[in-house]
């Protein structure tokens, strides 16, 4: 009888407890790895990066609300994308915020893949040789070029210069560093004059185009694969450079 209490006591203090947990602000990562980054926005940098199932604290989120700014135990604070993690808490009720955060951590990289890591002057193999970096040396990683092929980096005097990418282990993915060869990041920027389901004329011919919204896991290939039309083709639509530069919720037009 006394177990029986014990346990119903157990059980009315858990029911107690959990309507309270539902309603604090926290979430956790729902995909491989998450990047925190320094702003709401893929242009931004990452600072980190989190594990399935890491649980994260937010503070805040952007005026679209699919961006949420999240604050981590050991002081670092960043966005992350609303996809990408879980939470019972009603992310709208959070405060909104549009500021970039300052990079509370470094990305650094270590030198793994050459004995002896040419350093270049330029976002190019083709521009001059600077330094060269023994494997082993850790350096700052700065950012990186349009096609993450090669980082931005910071050398033990302070030199910077451009290194192959393949060649560093790094604390971040190269790919989630900030832009930093003078292209940019583009979201979706129509070229032609659209409704969603017919397109302007073009050369004077009416055309139709299909809208789709960009989910996770899916790459420009898929998506071109799905509708039957060349990667090119989409690309050209929506004024995009780099085929393998697309983002969650990027609403795109597909050629009929």
């Amino acid at each position: 009888m006394k177990r029986i209490v014990l346990v119903l006591m157990l059980l009315l203090v858990l029911s107690a407890a959990l309507p309270a947990f539902a309603q604090d602000a926290v979430a956790s990562v729902n995909t491989g790895s998450l990047n925190v980054r320094t702003g709401p926005g893929m242009q931004y940098g990452s600072v980190a990066a989190l594990p399935f199932g890491f649980g994260v604290q937010m503070v805040a989120r952007n005026a679209e609300g699919n961006w949420i700014q999240i604050a981590l135990t050991n002081g670092v604070t960043g966005w992350v994308n609303l996809n990408y993690i879980f939470t019972q808490y009603p992310t709208h009720n959070l405060p909104i915020s549009e500021s970039p955060v300052p990079a509370t951590v470094t990305p650094t990289a270590v030198v793994t893949g050459a004995l002896n890591l040419l350093v270049y002057n330029g976002p190019s193999m083709d521009n001059a040789v600077i330094a060269t970096v023994p494997a082993g040396t850790r350096i700052i990683l700065l950012g990186r070029n349009y096609n993450s092929t090669l980082a931005q980096v910071q050398l033990a005097d302070e030199a910077v210069g451009w290194v192959q990418a393949t060649a560093l282990t790094a604390t971040v993915p190269v790919r989630s560093l900030a832009l930093a060869d003078g292209s940019v990041f583009v979201p979706y920027a129509p070229s032609l004059p659209i409704s969603p389901t017919t397109g302007g004329t073009n050369g004077g011919t009416s055309s139709s185009y299909q809208t789709y919204v960009v989910l996770p896991g899916d790459s420009l290939s898929t998506i071109a694969q799905h509708f039957g039309v060349s990667m090119s083709s989409i690309a050209a639509l929506n004024n995009i450079w780099n085929y393998n530069l697309i983002y969650v919720d990027q609403q795109l037009i597909i050629p009929a």
